[in-house]
């Protein structure tokens, strides 16, 4: 359905341009942040979302194990999906539950049995989402944000 991609010189402007519904500013940091903090985000895996040549989001992910800022309550053995953003156009689609696929691909080429993710909890956030694939809420809250964390499922049959 959709692939993750490289960030490119010549797709990167269309990323920079995509953004979320106006109800939704604060629930995802905007694309050009996490671009550019990715530059200084030791072991960050960031992807374009494409739907053929059509960019439709952008997501980060960090391979937790080792990272500088890893605190005693994270997850062991998790990859952490660290932004995952849908265009405003592009929502509805089921284009968040394929990057949450995508997500589970990647931890599972990291060799991770967890992925973890923070999300606000309000009715328009991804926490629906998050939840259907497995997700559970933790009791950690940072700066307004609920963990969720679950187990990798096994890759799919060929």
């Amino acid at each position: 359905m959709i692939e993750a991609r490289a960030i490119t010189r010549e797709g990167v402007n269309a990323l920079l341009r995509l953004k979320v519904r106006p109800d939704q500013d604060g629930l995802v940091a905007p694309n050009p942040v996490t671009i550019a903090q990715a530059a200084y985000e030791p072991q960050s895996w960031v992807r374009g979302l494409y739907e053929g040549d059509r960019p439709v989001g952008l997501m980060a992910m960090i391979d937790m194990p080792g990272h500088p800022d890893t605190q005693p309550h994270d997850p062991e053995d998790a990859a952490y999906l660290w932004r995952l953003m849908i265009a405003d156009t592009e929502q509805g689609k089921g284009y968040g539950a394929a990057a949450l696929a995508l997500a589970f691909d990647q931890a599972r080429v990291w060799g991770r049995s967890k992925l973890a993710v923070h999300v606000v909890e309000r009715e328009d956030s991804a926490l629906d989402l998050y939840i259907r694939a497995g997700l559970r809420p933790t009791d950690i809250v940072e700066e307004g944000e609920r963990l969720l964390v679950g187990p990798v499922p096994p890759a799919p049959a060929a």
